[in-house]
């Protein structure tokens, strides 16, 4: 399955809707059964491994019994994988064994598995998914880059375009042209930013 990893679709017309609106790598239209599940695709589009995913998109099938996971999710590593949210619906015991059947391997998140700093961080970085930087703004940003090897965030803030500067550096770090840490400690004006090793 092809995932269009351009893309940025929100959640606006299903009758609940979950925060943040905005995705940057789901293909088609984002649909959440939970909080839960809204918040394991805020850290999909965080997840450098992640070239694409999209919501309830395969259905499997044994016998009569029928399931749709999640989400489908690609990766860097080539695989499809099939991924469940736990406390959602009744998940069948022949999910992972039907999915390795059809050549994708299965993952049940649950709430556990959610690193909350990360997730916040992830969840403040999606307010800017719809942001467009202008060509002069990301060259200015990466020029600095480029000359100091990283910087403080409070230390690319200040040459970036005024107020614009955290949604510039924002949707620059969501469409992984900038790469910040997102696990130690929640982004703030000590945040090394560095440019995007391909």
């Amino acid at each position: 399955m092809n995932i269009d990893h351009s893309r940025q679709t929100d959640a606006s017309s299903h009758s609940q809707v979950f925060y943040p609106l905005h995705t940057v790598y789901c293909s088609g239209f984002p649909k959440f059964r939970s909080q839960l599940a809204r918040d394991v695709a805020c850290l999909l589009d965080v997840d450098k491994t992640v070239e694409g995913w999209s919501c309830q998109t395969m259905c499997f099938s044994n016998g009569t019994d029928v399931h749709v996971p999640d989400f489908i999710v690609e990766r860097d590593d080539g695989q499809t994988y099939v991924v469940d949210i736990a406390g959602q619906l009744p998940i069948p015991s022949w999910i992972a064994r039907v999915a390795e059947r059809e050549g994708v391997r299965y993952q049940l998140w649950t709430e556990q598995d959610i690193p909350s700093i990360r997730l916040r961080n992830a969840r403040d970085l999606l307010r800017y998914a719809r942001f467009e930087t202008s060509l002069a703004d990301r060259l200015a940003v990466l020029i600095a880059l480029k000359e100091a090897g990283s910087l403080r965030l409070s230390d690319l803030i200040s040459m970036a375009s005024g107020t614009k500067a955290v949604p510039i550096i924002s949707a620059m770090i969501l469409s992984r042209q900038l790469t910040i840490d997102l696990d130690e400690e929640l982004i703030g004006p000590d945040s090394v930013i560095r440019a995007w090793q391909y």
